[in-house]
């Protein structure tokens, strides 16, 4: 994560630990809505991450909605004197869920806190919402594309680049709709910190599973989108891609996406390679392709190629048979502007495929 004014989970753990509160002062109530993730900082399991949401107003109440997996809880009251609060809601099986949290009251920007329960505790951060799209502009609205790299020479975890579009609003507002190479489509609303931080977290596998992160919007060092995301599939029997699951912290490589001009192609290359990796193939294919003025892919080897890019969302879909083996490959994928290339996966037969463009 970068650095910043807020807490980080390591001093956010350091802090649950020692049991003082974050400040010896009283707080001043404010209207907010706070916007948070928490997750374990001594490793990564689906069922003890999720989000939370705090609202708070003038008059020292707040409400809290609680999401852990795919179960949703909600609470109310008051705000101490101290700007802490703490309430416990009932989960299945016996089990309660134990929220204790505090404004930070030299930043009331942030809220700080813990979920836990009898088996584990998580500590979280939450950023008020601050930007309205009139006064106070979001400078990081746009359009982006990014992608979760796969590893192509693995049997057991995505071998294709899971993708996706975001756009982000002038009132720090993003949705996010992507594909994983294990063959989910999955999507999210949110709401950006006024430092661009974007509280990743999707529900997978019927809430057996998730994929989560703190992921941050141009990041003086690493670029348009970073972070690193946790993905985590159990053993599921019904699943037919990697049925034995995995864990895996992928880094988000992320880019802004600009439409192109009339007559400009959308990546800065004409002649190119388009390469297919992994996924069963008995082995890689690579062509050597010519990207035209009119955003037109010529495939200019041996096999057929379909291949079209949505200029609109910077995505690309396409088909390729290879005359050869007869072997046909739906691929998928976006740009990535700011890299110029482009990448995705297909799908094999359990196992996905990695799919890239790039300039020769």
């Amino acid at each position: 994560m970068s650095n910043r004014n807020h807490f980080s989970v390591a001093v956010l753990a350091a802090f649950m630990a020692s049991g003082l509160p974050l400040k010896a002062a009283s707080y001043a109530p404010i209207n907010g809505t706070y916007n948070g993730l928490f997750f374990q900082t001594n490793g990564a399991w689906e069922q003890s991450a999720g989000l939370i949401a705090i609202t708070t107003t003038s008059r020292g109440s707040y409400s809290a909605k609680v999401q852990v997996g795919a179960d949703h809880y909600s609470h109310s009251g008051a705000l101490s004197a101290d700007g802490e609060a703490a309430f416990r809601v009932a989960q299945r099986y016996g089990n309660w869920l134990n929220v204790a949290f505090q404004v930070d009251l030299a930043d009331t920007d942030v809220i700080a806190g813990t979920v836990s329960n009898s088996t584990w505790v998580a500590a979280f951060y939450a950023d008020r919402a601050v930007f309205d799209g009139r006064v106070n502009v979001c400078t990081n609205a746009g359009r982006y594309t990014l992608i979760l790299p796969g590893d192509p020479s693995s049997t057991n975890s995505p071998g294709g680049d899971s993708y996706g579009t975001v756009n982000l609003s002038t009132s720090g507002r993003l949705t996010f709709s992507g594909f994983l190479a294990d063959g989910h489509r999955v999507s999210q609303s949110a709401t950006v910190s006024k430092d661009g931080r974007w509280p990743l977290f999707i529900p997978l596998y019927s809430g057996y599973g998730a994929l989560y992160s703190w992921l941050l919007f141009n990041d003086s060092t690493n670029g348009a989108i970073s972070g690193t995301v946790a993905w985590e599939k159990p053993a599921l029997s019904w699943e037919w891609f990697y049925p034995a699951g995995f864990s895996l912290q992928a880094p988000v490589l992320g880019s802004h996406y600009a439409h192109p001009p009339h007559a400009t192609p959308v990546l800065d290359f004409s002649n190119a390679w388009l390469a297919f990796n992994g996924g069963q193939l008995d082995q890689s294919i690579t062509n050597n392709v010519l990207l035209t003025a009119d955003n037109r892919l010529l495939n200019m080897d041996s096999g057929w190629l379909r291949f079209s890019f949505s200029l609109g969302t910077g995505t690309f879909s396409g088909r390729y048979r290879d005359y050869d083996t007869w072997t046909e490959i739906d691929f998928s994928g976006v740009v990535l502007q700011d890299h110029n290339v482009a990448a995705g996966c297909f799908p094999g037969w359990d196992q996905s495929g990695e799919v890239w463009l790039q300039s020769q």
